[in-house]
């Protein structure tokens, strides 16, 4: 019984992993076309070299993410 307990809760948890990979994505791609429109100081905020590093910090933990769901 808990062997096919814990096999449950394995699926389970890639289930969630999934579902949150998808708004981890969605969400970069809201912070990147917010960045592309924004103007402050009269440039754009993707013109700035703190919302590109943070920008790419994000693509990089979404990529990871991806990856290790998809070798999980």
């Amino acid at each position: 019984g808990f062997k096919i307990a814990m096999s449950g809760l394995d699926g389970g948890r890639i289930n969630m992993g999934s579902c949150s990979l998808g708004g981890a994505a969605k969400a970069y791609n809201l912070a990147a076309e917010y960045m592309s429109n924004r103007v402050q100081f009269g440039k754009k905020i993707s013109d700035f070299q703190y919302s590109q590093f943070k920008l790419a910090e994000m693509a990089s933990k979404v990529t990871y993410t991806r990856l290790l769901l998809r070798n999980a």
